[in-house]
């Protein structure tokens, strides 16, 4: 998945559309009237649309941003930018108008952004990058929850264990809580839910995190494997 997080744009999009007094600066129609939108009124190459200077975005309504950048949208020429998962079908495609849960923010060099469903990202920037991410995330959630559900899991004294590639897992419950250990690396975090505890288990182990982190800090996991055996 992307880097940058939609939250940035979002953020972004929102303090100019306070600072515009929540209306268009065209017709001067408020949000309560029209979907307010933010306008870039040049277009620098390789910056994303939250890292433009304020005075270089204008608050427009749908119709106005439509009219500035010409009535027809460019059906080439769009970059992605980001995605975001809204957990719900809540989003609405700005090209297609269909509902949406996976928003992927997309940008034109002459139109600005745009926030459209899968089908739409590939077909406007020409790629697979939508399809591409749906089809990796659907993977992960399904590797998650088999992890999640697998019968290697052993219960002992209120202490789950799992050996999932290199790595001992041990997940404690304490009180309703559960706490995380991998190996001899404690997490300083306390989960509510043994569900949260082993995706965040799989989390660390699935992205390579948890590897990264062991090279960096010399962390032999083979001779720490040893050890944890001869100590049952």
């Amino acid at each position: 998945m992307s880097h940058y997080s939609n939250h940035q744009w979002k953020e972004f999009r929102d303090h100019i559309i306070e600072l515009d007094g929540y209306k268009c600066a065209k017709c001067g129609r408020s949000n309560g009237e029209v979907i307010l939108q933010v306008h870039h009124k040049t277009y620098i190459k390789g910056k994303k649309p939250w890292e433009y200077p304020l005075k270089d975005c204008m608050t427009l309504c749908k119709g106005c941003h439509a009219t500035v950048h010409g009535i027809f949208k460019p059906q080439f020429g769009w970059e992605y930018v980001c995605d975001e998962d809204l957990e719900e079908l809540v989003g609405t495609c700005e090209n297609c108008g269909n509902d949406i849960r996976y928003v992927f923010t997309i940008q034109h060099e002459k139109w600005g952004t745009m926030e459209v469903g899968t089908y739409c990202c590939d077909k406007l920037t020409d790629s697979d990058v939508a399809s591409n991410l749906m089809e990796s995330l659907t993977s992960y959630r399904g590797r998650l929850r088999r992890f999640i559900d697998s019968s290697r899991w052993k219960l002992d004294n209120d202490t789950h264990t799992i050996r999932q590639g290199q790595f001992n897992i041990e997940i404690r419950e304490d009180q309703q809580n559960f706490n995380l250990k991998i190996h001899t690396l404690e997490s300083k975090k306390i989960y509510h839910t043994l569900s949260d505890a082993k995706s965040k288990a799989f989390e660390v182990i699935d992205s390579g995190q948890l590897i990264q982190y062991c090279d960096k800090n010399k962390i032999n996991l083979e001779q720490s494997r040893k050890k944890n055996l001869r100590k049952v």
